[in-house]
């Protein structure tokens, strides 16, 4: 069987966005082209499986865009669920969004299960929410070998272990800390 290629796709979480970002503005929308372009730029390079966490943020984005272009392609999304209550602190719109990506989408990986080959039963982890995070971080980034990130990626941890891994990295938007507040000033790799 041919070995598929897989790509991470992940970015800042909303909640260290700027409070004048917006899914109304053009900055957004120019992020999100961005984004649906190097999603068919790795697409085109043989990539035909993405992941996610669906945090809150450009991981949730990532996969609502990856969701659209599957209509119309033979690509696969696979959510990596660190924890259960994962979307509780969500506003109730991005909850919907969240668990409608959860329907759509190829398959869902959750890290907070543990199973018993032996008694073939299912457990909740009693790991904390940090350490299931961070379950899913490795976990995506031992199974794919490319990363889109868009955002400020310093000091994210999938992001740095990306780079040591010599992961192929696409970063959008990367400008002072979050993703550019004025139109047309964008960091990261050209498209």
């Amino acid at each position: 069987m041919e070995e598929r290629s897989r790509c991470i796709i992940t970015g800042t979480n909303a909640s260290k966005l700027p409070l004048t970002f917006s899914e109304n503005t053009d900055t957004f929308r120019k992020i999100m082209t961005q984004l649906r372009n190097a999603i068919g730029t790795v697409f085109l390079a043989g990539v035909d499986e993405f992941y996610t966490d669906c945090s809150y943020g450009f991981s949730l984005w990532g996969a609502e865009t990856v969701l659209s272009l599957m209509k119309d392609n033979d690509i696969r999304l696979y959510v990596v669920y660190p924890y259960e209550n994962q979307p509780a602190d969500y506003a109730e719109n991005w909850r919907d969004r969240f668990y409608k990506i959860h329907e759509l989408c190829s398959d869902v990986i959750p890290m907070f299960l543990e199973y018993d080959e032996l008694e073939d039963t299912r457990t909740f982890s009693k790991e904390s929410p940090e350490a299931l995070i961070k379950k899913a971080a490795d976990f995506m980034l031992d199974d794919c070998g490319r990363l889109i990130f868009v955002g400020d990626p310093t000091g994210d941890y999938i992001y740095e272990q990306a780079v040591k891994r010599n992961y192929d990295i696409i970063t959008l938007a990367s400008q002072g800390g979050s993703p550019a507040a004025d139109e047309g000033v964008w960091g990261g790799a050209p498209l």
